[in-house]
């Protein structure tokens, strides 16, 4: 079963993405349920701090990405 990434960071208001503070492994059966299961992770803890959500695949190629700001509005 493949293996993405799902990262998450600041995005400074000028669009700049600052260092992954989130780093974590997702599995799934294709990118498809990678991409549900990214869209499902609930809201960041407080100590995470983050406004950016993006998912990667085993080659580290873009999938899925998420600004928090696009979610609430």
């Amino acid at each position: 079963m493949p293996a993405f990434r799902l990262r998450g960071a600041v995005r400074a208001p000028n669009g700049e993405i600052g260092p992954p503070l989130i780093d974590e492994i997702v599995t799934a059966a294709d990118r498809q349920e990678a991409v549900r299961l990214a869209n499902a992770r609930e809201t960041t803890p407080a100590e995470e701090q983050v406004n950016a959500l993006w998912l990667v695949d085993e080659a580290g190629t873009l999938v899925w990405s998420l600004r928090l700001a696009d979610r609430e509005a």
